[in-house]
């Protein structure tokens, strides 16, 4: 059984190592960016990228700021309101963390950014689709 990893770093890579000696295809040299930069860039990028999309880690921490509410409506009277006013309390914590996580992930890409390497990914995966 073969493992395909499709994710940003690879498929870049992927198009570089397919293309890198065709005509036309954009140097490294021509963006002023060396080898070593560009690694570490696609390496930190790709590192934030999966860190947003660990789909096991997101639903538990979703899961267990959902039901916070629950916990606490548990130790006053249990009735029905309270259950709805608990869940509808979960649903909007779990709100708050999804806007603080994209927020979050915003932030972290900016303070990554490289225009020039961004350039750079941009013309190779246009070069791809050519």
């Amino acid at each position: 059984m073969e493992i395909i990893i499709e994710d940003m770093e690879h498929r870049v890579r992927k198009i570089i190592y397919e293309h890198s000696q065709d005509p036309g295809f954009p140097r490294l040299e021509d963006y002023g960016v060396t080898e070593d930069e560009f690694g570490d860039y696609l390496f930190y990028k790709q590192a934030v990228i999966d860190n947003a999309e660990s789909l096991r880690k997101k639903y538990t921490i979703y899961s267990i700021i959902f039901f916070i509410p629950f916990v606490v409506a548990a130790f006053g009277e249990t009735t029905a309101t309270n259950a709805l006013i608990a869940g509808g309390c979960g649903i909007v914590l779990c709100g708050i963390y999804y806007l603080i996580t994209i927020l979050i992930q915003k932030w972290r890409m900016s303070r990554l950014n490289n225009e020039a390497i961004e350039r750079y990914i941009a013309d190779v995966m246009k070069f791809q689709d050519q």
